[in-house]
């Protein structure tokens, strides 16, 4: 199948009216990665059903293409190069999703997935960039000193060492270690 670049103008109104169109969205973070849902209704394909697949931005930024089943970088908007990655293994299951890395703000926005096959599908994946929170760690005040965690360790060890000497009916001097019989009464 061939489509011209000039006949691309036409496609939203065609798949609107013609296939599915669905919206969809994501969220990512700064310098982090984000997958792009765009998936078909047909589960099991065979690569010749695979006609065509198009990620766009902005209408007509090239993001990613698939054609025939193959990836084809060529034409991709260098925004965008080795920062995409698809799934070959889930192809023919009808998923064509993308994994967008290392991402800026500059990425926000909405993303146009096409889908030429039997079924023309077209879906809209909005995606949101956000700043990663800064780790949380605890202040100062909160860590125990460690004079106060060797006390607890020490007191609980002679605490153990008290019960099983209380339970095996010998008494022990905590001091000396010494244990003692109880005299017949």
């Amino acid at each position: 199948m061939e489509i011209r670049y000039s006949q691309l103008c036409f496609l939203p109104v065609f798949l609107f009216i013609n296939g599915v169109s669905l919206q969809e969205s994501v969220e990512g973070f700064i310098g982090g990665s984000a997958v792009l849902p765009c998936s078909s209704e047909e589960s099991t394909l065979t690569v010749q059903d695979i006609e065509l697949v198009l990620w766009r931005r902005n209408y007509d930024q090239n993001v990613y293409e698939i054609i025939n089943g193959q990836v084809s970088v060529e034409g991709q908007d260098p925004v965008y190069r080795n920062r995409v990655e698809s799934f070959p293994e889930e192809y023919l299951r009808g998923n064509f999703s993308i994994k967008l890395n290392n991402l800026q703000n500059t990425d926000a926005g909405e993303y146009w997935c096409y889908i030429f096959m039997k079924e023309q599908v077209f879906r809209i994946v909005e995606l949101s960039i956000k700043e990663r929170p800064e780790r949380q760690l605890p202040s100062e005040g909160t860590k125990p000193r460690p004079e106060m965690t060797v006390l607890i360790i020490s007191a609980l060890f002679i605490g153990i060492i008290s019960s099983l000497a209380v339970s095996s009916h010998k008494y022990v001097n905590c001091v000396t270690g010494v244990s003692q019989h109880p005299k017949p009464g």
